[in-house]
């Protein structure tokens, strides 16, 4: 094989790197104990010996299908962002079938799960006309399907009655007694809101384990029914939340006294406004929380006004603009009575933080309430995400 000016760059690089370990390596065989310590690793006598030494516990964990993402993709490249994912999808997908063969069922179905993740990544961003959106969210399904063929589900797939329609949802049942009620959390996604996201859990075990089910659906606006159903968002959420509640109070294993709603993203308006209106619902968390749609996204995040058009049917942009305007709290959150989590962060450039601050200070009939910065777009502040978490489980009495 000819090796090229990169491949040099990469020789070269790799034989400067190894050369000193080689080097200490050999050293560590002709020294004594103390003496290899010292050229070794440093500090002569460290607890745990050169096990200790951060250079040695540091180790590289990142996966490597997002490592070689990171590498590839071109900025600001729509091609670039699907090609590369859509790649990604198709070598997990070889992977999946591959350990099937060798009747590695649960690794088969770990790939697929990969698969369904890197599907879901790579439409993401595709307009609505473009072909290539449905044909990654059948191959998306298609492998989170399959993964569930292989092992067990950790939900059950459930079908809620919405206007003469049926919503798709996934319900993760709470980690309690057999035949006691469960109090339940049901989880509002955003403008980009997909039921099958790749995850096994989909988000419901920190839930699941503070003794709460979790319920997630593809709601008017997202995932399925969008895309299958065409059945599109309104400002009036509270009619689907309705269909959603009247559907959990049904259930034999929910305790109908302690149903409470998680919004994300632009859930940070649909569930406080629902709240408004469906007083079944005992506590609302956020996290981007916002007042006004059309000021809060639409206008402080251009880049997402063709998303927001097509989730909710507009014709073109002036057209959605002007319905945006009536995605608005005004006149609806004085009258939010329940518990109110309102989540923000000072640096979030798709979803305005103002907006947050709007709806804590017009939502003066919830008690209690209080704000969460350090929860929103672009972070991932485990501590921050646990802490809603916990103030579920506090108002929903199972902490």
């Amino acid at each position: 094989m000819g090796t090229d000016r990169r491949n040099l760059l990469k020789v070269t690089a790799a034989s400067v790197s190894l050369a000193p370990l080689m080097v200490q390596s050999a050293l560590a065989q002709t020294l004594d104990p103390a003496e290899a310590e010292r050229v070794l690793f440093p500090a002569p006598g460290l607890p745990g010996g050169g096990q200790m030494e951060v250079r040695m516990m540091m180790e590289r964990d990142v996966d490597p299908d997002i490592e070689e993402l990171n590498q590839k993709v071109k900025p600001f490249n729509l091609e670039s962002w699907y090609g590369e994912h859509a790649h990604a999808a198709e070598k997990n997908e070889e992977r999946a079938e591959k350990a099937l063969q060798a009747g590695r069922k649960v690794s088969a179905s770990e790939y697929h799960l990969r698969a369904a993740g890197f599907w879901r990544s790579a439409i993401i961003y595709l307009p609505e006309a473009d072909e290539r959106m449905m044909k990654g969210y059948a191959r998306l399904k298609q492998n989170f399907d399959k993964a569930f063929t292989l092992v067990p589900a950790p939900f059950e797939r459930v079908e809620i009655p919405f206007e003469g329609k049926m919503l798709r949802g996934f319900f993760y049942a709470a980690r309690a007694p057999q035949g006691r009620k469960a109090p339940v959390v049901f989880n509002y996604g955003g403008a980009d809101g997909l039921l099958m996201n790749g995850r096994a859990d989909g988000g419901s075990g920190p839930y699941r384990a503070r003794g709460m089910s979790f319920l997630d659906v593809d709601g008017p606006g997202q995932g399925w029914a969008l895309r299958m159903d065409k059945i599109y968002a309104t400002p009036d959420t509270e009619r689907y939340v309705k269909a959603v509640v009247d559907y959990l109070v049904s259930r034999p294993d929910v305790d109908p006294e302690r149903i409470a709603i998680h919004g994300s993203s632009m859930g940070g308006y649909t569930a406080p406004r629902a709240c408004a209106v469906e007083t079944r619902l005992k506590a609302c968390a956020v996290w981007s929380g916002a007042y006004n749609l059309q000021q809060d996204i639409f206008d402080y995040y251009p880049p997402i006004q063709e998303r927001l058009r097509w989730l909710m049917g507009a014709k073109d942009l002036q057209d959605a603009r002007k319905r945006m305007a009536d995605y608005t709290l005004e006149g609806h959150a004085d009258k939010i009575t329940c518990p109110l989590l309102v989540g923000y962060s000072l640096d979030d450039r798709v979803m305005d933080p103002r907006g947050a601050l709007r709806l804590y200070k017009a939502a003066g009939s919830a008690k209690p309430s209080e704000m969460l910065e350090g929860v929103g777009h672009g972070r991932r502040n485990w501590e921050v995400r646990s802490y809603i978490v916990d103030w579920f489980a506090k108002q929903l009495g199972t902490a």
